[in-house]
């Protein structure tokens, strides 16, 4: 993730460099307030573009950037920056009164007017107030108990914001930069963007990954975990440790829940629901049996890696440990083709350890898999150096649960002098 927002940075910072620095710029500090409103505006729009085809899903870039998850990530952190950037370019605009106080204006250069022109004043009122819109929305979005359905039905309106903030840019756009680098890189942001925006707001995103079905069984374990079978078209298929949209109410939407257990090539597909929230407490109680489902999927790269002789660590904490169960029991026809690899099912004490059970069951048919019940209450939160024992810095851990877990363990591994690449998370969080 870190390496794309560079990359965009850079990208963004190169396309303007080249554009203007050729033209023998005066390079006072009114020159430098113009350039600086440019540059914050490109970077604020290339990545809202970016933002845009991440919210499309496309099959191709989930598996360049290796899962969805990894692409809401993505799309979470462009759309702070470019939120950030789009609060910078509109402080610019307003600070021409304070630097009088200490500037004597500078003679201001000719504009070169094109038909654009006419479209010059919406375009900066359009702009202004989308900025505002921007910031609300950045507010909610970190507000994790901001109610979700109500987010999301706000955060689809973002489509028409980027549409807005798209003609404010291509309106307001030096004439000049067309004819360079930074106009070529606005023109194919605006490109993708606007097809983006066009395939969000005629509700395709996804069309050609969604089934339509019913619930099977709903089965009550404690710990308010609903074991949730449906049933959905024969064509339905998915890879084990892969997730899905569910979405049992229109009004609220659709909800991403890993699969749990491998493809039977019936349709029938088995997803755990662990009450963390409004919405999924709610499930606990009035999903029952027969009731129709809309499943969008599967989605994400949390793929079983065969082959290679280093061990594997496989960590599944709480509800986390889904993926590994679809792990296991897709390699029950195939014993010979299992990794060598120790599994640790971590939760806090034996009462939640729901899954313990079919785990082992799973686990005493595959000699190559090492199964591990830790308990919390009992053996303290599992740390890496646990985890890895007297492995080498080669080992590969698989981790999801909790993001603080996640974090803990890979500082961890990091201290031991493991490379942050051999650490692979689940991130629960699409928000």
């Amino acid at each position: 993730m870190k390496k794309i927002m560079y990359g965009v940075a850079l990208l963004v910072l190169a396309a303007w460099g080249m554009t203007v620095l050729g033209h023998n710029p005066t390079m006072d500090v009114w020159w430098w307030r113009k350039q600086l409103i440019f540059v914050t505006g490109l970077g604020s729009f290339v990545l809202m573009s970016l933002i845009m085809l991440l919210a499309i899903r496309p099959r191709w870039l989930e598996k360049r950037l290796h899962g969805l998850d990894k692409m809401y990530r993505l799309h979470k952190w462009a759309g702070i920056w470019a939120i950030a950037l789009a609060l910078s370019h509109y402080l610019l605009d307003l600070s021409k009164d304070l630097l009088l106080v200490f500037f004597e204006r500078g003679v201001k250069e000719p504009r070169i007017e094109t038909f654009l022109e006419m479209f010059r004043g919406a375009a900066k009122d359009l702009g202004e107030w989308s900025v505002w819109i921007l910031g609300i929305m950045l507010v909610i979005t970190l507000w994790q108990r901001f109610p979700y359905h109500i987010w999301r039905y706000a955060h689809k309106a973002l489509a028409v914001i980027y549409l807005v903030i798209a003609f404010h840019g291509v309106v307001l756009a030096p004439a000049g930069w067309w004819t360079g680098p930074a106009g070529l890189l606005l023109a194919v942001s605006t490109i993708i963007g606007v097809y983006a925006a066009f395939i969000a707001l005629t509700g395709q995103i996804g069309r050609t990954r969604r089934y339509q079905g019913h619930v099977l069984s709903v089965k009550q374990h404690k710990g308010e975990v609903l074991e949730v079978t449906c049933q959905l078209p024969k064509s339905w298929t998915h890879k084990p440790g892969q997730f899905a949209f569910l979405t049992f109410d229109r009004f609220e939407g659709a909800h991403p829940f890993t699969v749990c257990g491998a493809d039977q090539g019936n349709g029938q597909v088995t997803f755990a629901i662990k009450a963390l929230g409004d919405y999924t407490t709610r499930l606990q109680t009035e999903l029952d049996a027969g009731r129709s489902v809309a499943v969008e999927g599967p989605y994400g790269c949390f793929d079983l890696q065969l082959g290679g002789k280093d061990e594997q660590v496989w960590i599944g904490a709480g509800i986390g440990v889904t993926p590994f169960i679809a792990w296991l029991q897709a390699l029950q026809a195939t014993p010979q083709h299992a990794p060598k690899a120790t599994l640790y099912y971590c939760v806090n004490n034996a009462e939640e350890a729901l899954f313990a059970e079919q785990l082992q069951r799973l686990a005493a048919n595959l000699p190559s898999i090492t199964l591990h019940l830790h308990y919390s209450d009992q053996q303290g939160h599992l740390c890496a150096e646990q985890a890895l024992q007297a492995q080498s810095a080669k080992t590969h851990v698989w981790f999801c649960g909790p993001q603080g877990f996640a974090d803990a363990l890979q500082k961890g591994m990091q201290e031991l002098g493991c490379p942050a690449r051999n650490f692979h998370k689940e991130y629960f969080q699409m928000r």
